[in-house]
């Protein structure tokens, strides 16, 4: 809810409407656990793993809302379709927005929360305090903040309001996990049972056969798209099974190398202070956003670019010699 909605300005004070607890807090998180839930079972944990489970995560917009196929719900394609999605909204929430804001955050997130010792595979190049990863996080700060801003239409004491709840929220169920599961909190604990797996694929399962009958019936797709859409899902499949599986590894002191909860707590900060500015200077915020809306969406093309790269490069990799 954090990363994807508050970040992007769709859920404004999200915390006190019915629809958000009823519906939008369910949905991510059915989805970010379900799609955890795969990367540990199948092995597929590394950061372009993670990139391709948030693709499919993604395309929920298309099945749910219907956004990937008609854009915005009250408007249009802003640049029309090609064989039935949206120009410029599908690559921007299916193969930008969910998969690092609604996916890869979180879930890098979740890590540094439980202050593990031991982190998932791959994650230690992002997790390492650098000027890299620091200008990464900045870079995530401000285009948060502009949304958030841009998106409360100015109002500084709704958007804060928005920051600080949802930190409140957060501190207070980790705090509650963190003490009443001692040892047990990390991002194991989100693995399920056969009966938890079987529950999650229920609700997800009505979920999607209920909006797609219910929620805008008259901006489903038609056929021939329906069933590319199905397609890209066996394409993403085929690329994370083609890709190597990742074996987890014990990480040796990596405190003081890797972000704690004080660096996210410097991150929330910096979000409140920039959040704060750019609703003071909405004007300026639309110029911006259309800057940040190009990068974003060259940034897509170029994030599944190097998904099926790293894809090729592990295949391509000679196998370890036996000892």
């Amino acid at each position: 809810m954090f990363f994807a909605e508050v970040c992007s300005g769709s859920s404004v004070l999200w915390f006190f409407t019915s629809w958000a607890f009823m519906v939008t807090f369910w949905l991510y998180l059915a989805h970010t656990v379900f799609f955890v839930n795969l990367a540990l079972i199948f092995k597929r944990t590394s950061l372009s793993s993670l990139y391709l489970w948030g693709v499919m995560f993604g395309l929920y917009e298309a099945w749910i809302t219907k956004v990937a196929w008609a854009g915005y719900a009250g408007s249009t394609p802003a640049q029309g379709t090609i064989l039935g999605f949206a120009v410029i909204e599908f690559p921007l929430i299916v193969l930008f927005w969910h998969p690092v804001f609604s996916f890869i955050m979180p879930v890098l997130s979740f890590e540094v929360l439980s202050g593990e010792k031991r982190i998932l595979p791959g994650h230690l190049a992002v997790l390492t305090k650098n000027r890299r990863n620091w200008a990464l996080v900045l870079i995530i700060a401000v285009i948060s903040a502009l949304f958030l801003s841009f998106n409360s239409h100015g109002n500084v004491l709704a958007a804060d309001l928005s920051i600080i709840g949802s930190i409140v929220i957060i501190a207070a169920l980790a705090w509650i996990a963190s003490k009443k599961y001692k040892g047990q909190f990390s991002i194991e604990s989100l693995r399920l049972g056969k009966l938890g797996m079987g529950i999650l694929v229920l609700y997800l399962a009505l979920l999607y056969v209920g909006a797609f009958i219910f929620i805008l019936p008259q901006r489903i797709a038609p056929p021939l798209t329906l069933l590319l859409t199905l397609c890209i899902y066996v394409v993403i499949g085929i690329l994370l099974y083609l890709k190597k599986p990742n074996e987890h590894t014990a990480e040796a002191s990596l405190v003081g190398k890797i972000f704690s909860l004080k660096d996210l707590e410097v991150l929330f900060g910096v979000l409140l202070v920039l959040t704060t500015v750019f609703s003071i200077l909405v004007p300026i915020d639309y110029i911006l956003i259309m800057v940040i809306y190009l990068a974003m969406y060259v940034t897509s093309f170029v994030l599944m670019g190097l998904a099926i790269y790293s894809m090729i490069k592990e295949r391509r990799a000679k196998s370890p010699v036996a000892a």
